[in-house]
């Protein structure tokens, strides 16, 4: 939960462009994200769609759990 509230924070402070992620620590927000039971779908997807804009680059996502 901390690692959104650095992001939420950098979004508030500074101008959206200025920041990137890498493809881990896309996959590390991407996963505690879905596990926050305090969001709606929608905000789910919607942050982590907007999160995966500021990976430069191909990024996959890790798996969770079983497929």
């Amino acid at each position: 939960m901390h690692g959104l509230a650095l992001l939420v924070t950098l979004l508030s402070q500074h101008d959206a462009s200025h920041w990137e992620m890498t493809c881990a620590e896309w996959n590390q927000n991407r996963v505690e994200i879905m596990s926050d039971q305090h969001l709606i779908p929608d905000a789910k997807e919607y942050l982590i769609d907007y999160f995966y804009t500021k990976v430069d680059g191909d990024c996959k996502p890790w798996s969770i759990g079983r497929k």
